[in-house]
C-alpha cells in the first residue's frame, strides 16, 4: 500500500513485483539509495506465499565487517572474545519467511562464499558450530552499485550474481518518474498528518512547481525529508513555496518552468496565458552571490546528509562530491552528520 505512483516507469516495477510474488526464486533489486527498494522487497513478501512468516531487514552496510556473520548465522557460546551467551542469527529469525540483504555489494569475498552456499545448498553454520541448519529463507537482496564493473575488478563474485540476479528489478529514479512526486505528495501529506496532528491539505501549485523542477539525488527519501520539513515550518493549509527547504528553493531558482512562473509572488496559478517559457528570478533584494551560495551549500549537505543516513562515504559518492570537500564544508558550517544517522 506504501507504493504510489501511475507513472509508466512505476507500473513497470509493480508488474514485475507481481509475477516475483507468484515464485519462490531469489531476487536482486537494483536501484539508487533513496528509490524504495526495502519497499519493493516487502511487497513481494507481502503478496507471496511466505506472507504469514517473518520480514527481516539487514543493512549490511552498517554491520562491521567482523561482525556479519554472527549478526546473520548466530554465533555459539565462547565462539569468539564476547561471545558470552548462544545468539541466533537473522537467517534463524527469518525462517519460515524473507530476509531481505540490503547493500548486497558492501560485502566482502569471504562473506560472498557463505551466501552462495546458503543459495546453492540452503544451509548454513552458525559461528563456532559445526552443526548445518536448514535455511527455509526467501533471500530477497538490493544494491545501488555497479555490480558487473564489480565483478570485473574481482570485488564481487559472479556465481554469486547471477544466483541473485535471476529476476532484477530495476527501479527508476524520482526524476525519471516526475509525474508521480503529485501522488508521493499526497501520500506523504496523509502520513505527516497523522503523525503530526495537522490538516494541511495540499501543496500549492508554485511549490509543486519547484518540487517538480528540482532534480532530487535523495530520491523519494529526500522528498520525503523535503515534505516532513515543509510540514513543520508551514502555518497555513498547504504547503507553500516559502516552507520548502532553502536549497530546493535556490536550486530551482536558476531553471525554467515551462508555462508557468513556479515562483510567483502570491504562489498563486497565473490567470493571463502564460509564455511558452519564463526564467525564474531572484528577488532583487537579495542578489548577494555569497550568501545564496552558502545558504545553498549547507542546506544542500544537511538534505544530502538526511537522504543517506548520515553516512559521509554514501553521501559523497551519490553526490559526485570528494570526502575532501565534503568534510570541509561540514566543518566550516557547523554540521554533525551524526545527527541525522538512521
Amino acid at each position: 500500500r506504501e507504493m504510489v505512483g501511475g507513472s509508466s516507469e512505476i507500473k513497470k516495477v509493480f508488474e514485475v513485483i507481481d509475477k516475483l510474488a507468484k515464485v519462490d526464486t531469489s531476487v536482486l533489486i537494483r536501484g539508487e539509495s533513496g528509490t524504495g527498494k526495502e519497499l519493493v522487497a516487502r511487497a513481494i513478501h507481502y503478496n507471496s506465499s511466505r506472507k504469514n512468516g517473518p520480514f527481516v531487514a539487514v543493512n549490511l552496510a552498517a554491520i562491521p565487517e567482523t561482525l556479519i556473520e554472527s549478526e546473520l548465522f548466530g554465533h555459539e557460546k565462547g565462539s569468539f572474545t564476547g561471545a558470552d551467551r548462544k545468539k541466533a542469527g537473522r537467517f534463524s529469525l527469518a525462517q519460515g519467511g524473507t530476509i531481505f540483504l540490503d547493500e548486497i555489494g558492501d560485502v566482502s569475498p569471504a562473506m560472498q562464499v557463505k551466501l552462495l552456499r546458503i543459495l546453492q545448498e540452503k544451509t548454513y553454520s552458525p559461528v563456532g558450530s559445526s552443526e548445518e541448519l536448514r535455511a527455509n529463507v526467501r533471500i530477497i537482496s538490493a544494491t545501488h552499485k555497479p555490480l558487473e564493473e564489480m565483478i570485473k575488478t574481482d570485488k564481487f563474485r559472479s556465481d554469486l550474481f547471477y544466483r541473485l540476479n535471476v529476476l532484477p528489478i530495476c527501479l527508476p529514479s524520482l526524476r525519471k518518474r516526475i509525474d508521480d512526486i503529485d501522488e508521493l505528495c499526497g501520500f506523504m501529506l496523509d502520513k505527516f498528518n497523522r503523525a503530526h496532528g495537522r490538516k494541511i491539505q495540499k501543496v500549492s501549485f508554485g511549490a509543486m512547481s519547484a518540487l517538480k523542477s528540482y532534480s532530487w539525488p535523495g530520491n523519494i527519501r529526500e522528498l520525503e525529508n523535503v515534505i516532513e520539513h515543509a510540514f513543520i515550518m508551514e502555518q497555513g493549509q498547504q504547503i507553500s513555496i516559502s516552507s520548502l527547504p532553502e536549497h530546493i528553493r535556490t536550486a530551482v531558482r536558476s531553471r525554467t518552468v515551462e508555462g508557468a512562473t513556479a515562483f510567483d509572488k502570491n504562489d498563486e496559478r497565473q490567470t493571463s496565458e502564460p509564455s511558452s517559457s519564463r526564467v525564474i528570478e531572484f528577488e532583487k533584494d537579495k542578489l548577494n552571490y555569497q550568501d545564496l551560495k552558502e545558504k545553498f551549500e549547507k542546506e544542500f549537505l544537511i538534505s544530502a546528509l538526511k537522504a543517506y543516513g548520515g553516512k559521509i562515504n554514501k553521501t559523497a559518492e551519490n553526490t559526485k562530491m570528494t570526502k575532501v570537500t565534503m568534510l570541509r564544508k561540514i566543518e566550516k558550517y557547523g554540521i554533525n552528520p551524526k545527527d541525522y544517522y538512521v
